[in-house]
């Protein structure tokens, strides 16, 4: 017999044979039930079926903000990048732990989720809590891989549903008063640069001399990024290898590049010095190997 309900008083007591441990004794789980004998009835149904299909986990005094932790730690710290990382851990600190980190988290059900959801949506956009919903559920499938869950609860919740907003570019009247604007300024080829190319911030930021091809095809050859995390920049391969790509640069963009160039190259020739593989819009003086273009 596989198990057994026996009443206590007013509540039920379920004792579950689940196999044997190192030694070859029989192990059992054992849980309390209150109520109905219908609900200690179906509740023994759950555990013998998730015992036949192998997703049975023993009990556990793990609380989802224990398991928050865990993730973080384990598996964020050592698959993830470092803003990754801290997106997740800002998430997780700002919005899980207070509100559902307090769950033990076998007893963290669907229907707990879906009124933090409900709730959180009078005073955060959709966005937001779906993102919070992407990193609760990434947390509880490592919680299923390590054996502490049998089932994603996650996959019982409906988050809301991202509105996306339509990105505006610039018309051609804007770009000119923003050139306008900025001209004379150490950043000027930065901006100018951003708006012919297209490319990210941190791409834009991380640009090398060598990675400009100023000859007959034109091109940048994005193979890095300028990150910044907690006051310390350091430069990265990007994230994935989509990122690393070459951008087609047009002719007005190659000209000003080829001018602005020979510009520096005067400005160094007359202080004796080398023009740095790195060199934008710095200040000569401090301007070395390492010093990224802009």
């Amino acid at each position: 017999m596989k198990g057994s309900i026996k009443q206590r008083g007013k509540s039920w007591l379920i004792q579950v044979y689940t196999g044997k441990d190192a030694d070859g004794k029989p192990t059992r789980h054992y849980e309390t039930v209150r109520g109905r004998k219908t609900d200690a009835d179906r509740r023994l149904r759950e555990l013998l079926t998730s015992l036949d299909r192998g997703v049975y986990t023993p009990p556990t005094k793990l609380t989802v903000a224990d398991l928050l932790k865990l993730w973080l730690d384990g598996y964020v710290k050592t698959n993830c990048g470092p803003r990754t990382l801290d997106g997740y851990q800002a998430i997780v600190d700002r919005h899980l732990k207070p509100n559902l980190g307090h769950f033990a988290l076998k007893q963290l059900q669907p229907q707990a989720i879906q009124a933090y959801y409900s709730k959180a949506r009078k005073t955060l956009s959709s966005v937001t809590v779906h993102h919070q919903h992407r990193v609760l559920s990434q947390a509880l499938r490592y919680a299923v891989r390590q054996g502490y869950l049998g089932r994603n609860p996650c996959e019982l919740v409906d988050p809301p549903s991202p509105q996306g907003k339509t990105m505006r570019t610039l018309d051609p009247t804007e770009v000119s008063i923003l050139l306008t604007e900025a001209e004379g300024s150490y950043y000027y080829p930065v901006i100018y640069t951003a708006l012919s190319s297209g490319l990210r911030q941190a791409e834009l930021l991380a640009l090398r001399w060598r990675d400009l091809d100023l000859g007959i095809d034109p091109s940048i050859s994005v193979s890095r990024a300028l990150y910044k995390r907690k006051g310390v920049s350091e430069f990265r391969e990007p994230k994935t290898t989509r990122s690393s790509r070459l951008v087609a640069m047009t002719p007005n963009l190659a000209l000003f590049l080829r001018e602005y160039r020979e510009e520096r190259r005067t400005l160094y020739a007359e202080l004796d010095k080398e023009l740095p593989s790195m060199n934008w819009s710095l200040p000569p003086l401090t301007v070395d190997r390492s010093t990224p273009v802009w």
